[in-house]
């Protein structure tokens, strides 16, 4: 009773500073407007790092690549277990663009293809690859390339699909951002959440039970700038922490709620899975990996040679000219020229890495959804179920993976202590993703035969995922 007071005094506590940083986010986002304004175009005026000792601490142009890649993106991507996506909706340049533009916007009806859950998954798989054939780490001018577009996109969002009242609207937000898509999926791991204050009556029906925990309802003109239908809110997954639906002096709207951390996760059936958002789980992380490791591992060496090889038998020259520089990177300076062969190469290594480790993910859901018959839900609902219990290990390998540059920078202090680092966050890793693939487990009243095969499957995607991770810290050492 005193732990459940004290959680209670620290919600209320939440629901204030919540409300007080949604007032005064319009300052908030046009600061970091400018400060990523600052960060991508000024460093371009001066010297470009040609050699080995040129650092961030000594090169504008290194600095601002440190603070995109080794500050900003890991650090947004491991916020969301503590504040939710409360970058999106208080922090985000590209989100306040869209919804400020939205009041000017045409109002016309978002299109069923731009609703669907697959497309956040195709935006991020695509522009994770072009921005690995930019090369938006090492060169400034591709990064500035890659945000004018998600701009234009963003703005072109809020004029497109306007709102007819006075909230602003985020269907960028909600259907189209790859940050903010992959932001939503682990959410759900966090440990904050906005529920409604006002309980609502418990339905005894089985089969409406099940309805209600899967449906989420979606309102074009409510409060919510996502479309989230409050009044049905189950999820973390669309709500960017705007503080709009909060009130800690009314009797209605929503509350912070404090969680363990996992538990949305573990309690699955309960807050709207959704299988589109697998796809994240189980392509993600080798989209990610493959995106560090391609440089170095001498597995992309051998795919690249003998794709060369094969094209030349076939008399393809033109995979050997230059491609053009908004799609591949072209950096003079740098002396750096990609080919149609270089694009074809890295595209198809982080898509096929991808299908390799997602394949078997897939498989181990689908045989473990044949334990789960005598439930009435659909195949893709139980596939679901099991699948999102891969979350945690996935979500380290995209930090891995995407954040690497911070892990870059961690070496020049630490030395080879980075990779105690590293293999130390794996092994946390890997050992709350057992603990929460345990408690999830005990929940569902399995015979004890499918405990053990689903337990054994469970635990073969744990042990994929784990050697994905691996290969992002040691590139060289696997398939050599």
């Amino acid at each position: 009773m005193m732990f459940s007071s004290q959680q209670t005094r620290v919600e209320k506590w939440l629901d204030g500073g919540l409300v007080r940083l949604g007032r005064s986010r319009l300052y908030w986002q046009v600061f970091m407007l400018m400060c990523l304004c600052i960060l991508l175009v000024l460093p371009l005026f001066y010297s470009v790092p040609k050699y080995q000792w040129q650092t961030p601490w000594n090169n504008s142009q290194l600095f601002s690549e440190w603070l995109l890649w080794a500050i900003w993106y890991p650090g947004t991507l491991l916020s969301v277990l503590f504040v939710g996506r409360l970058w999106c909706g208080i922090l985000c340049p590209l989100g306040a663009m869209s919804e400020w533009f939205s009041h000017l916007g045409a109002h016309i009806p978002v299109p069923r293809f731009v609703k669907h859950p697959m497309t956040a998954a195709m935006s991020f798989i695509l522009i994770t690859v072009w921005a690995q054939t930019l090369d938006v780490r090492d060169d400034l001018h591709t990064a500035l390339v890659l945000f004018s577009v998600m701009f234009a996109l963003a703005i072109g969002c809020g004029l497109l699909f306007g709102s007819e009242h006075k909230q602003g609207r985020r269907v960028w937000c909600r259907h189209l951002c790859p940050i903010g898509s992959i932001l939503g999926v682990f959410s759900r791991l966090g440990v904050t959440n906005l529920v409604s204050k006002q309980r609502r009556m418990v339905v005894k029906d089985e089969y409406h039970q099940r309805i209600e925990a899967v449906a989420e309802g979606y309102r074009d003109n409510g409060l919510c700038p996502t479309s989230i239908d409050l009044g049905s809110k189950k999820t973390s997954r669309h709500c960017i922490k705007c503080a709009r639906c909060v009130n800690p002096d009314s009797q209605g709207g929503l509350k912070v709620q404090l969680r363990l951390l996992g538990s949305e996760v573990i309690n699955i059936e309960r807050h709207a899975p959704c299988f589109s958002e697998l796809w994240f789980i189980w392509l993600a992380p080798g989209l990610a990996v493959a995106g560090f490791v391609w440089s170095s591992t001498p597995l992309y060496v051998s795919f690249r040679q003998a794709l060369g090889h094969f094209a030349m038998s076939r008399q393809w020259y033109g995979l050997f000219q230059s491609g053009p520089a908004w799609l591949m990177n072209q950096n003079s300076a740098l002396n750096q020229h990609y080919l149609w062969l270089d694009f074809i190469s890295i595209s198809g290594f982080m898509i096929g890495c991808a299908l390799f480790l997602a394949l078997p993910l897939l498989m181990c859901s689908w045989l473990a959804s044949g334990l789960f018959r005598k439930r009435s839900d659909s195949l893709l609902m139980r596939m679901s179920i099991f699948g999102y219990q891969f979350a945690p290990m996935a979500m380290l390998c995209i930090v891995l993976g995407l954040g690497s540059t911070l892990f870059a920078s961690l070496k020049t202090l630490l030395g080879s202590g980075v990779i105690v680092l590293e293999v130390g966050l794996l092994a946390i890793a890997l050992l709350f993703n057992l603990v929460n693939g345990w408690l999830w487990l005990q929940k569902q009243s399995l015979p004890l035969g499918a405990q053990v095969v689903t337990s054994l499957l469970f635990f073969i995607g744990c042990i994929l995922l784990s050697v994905a991770t691996l290969w992002s810290i040691f590139p060289s050492l696997l398939f050599h």
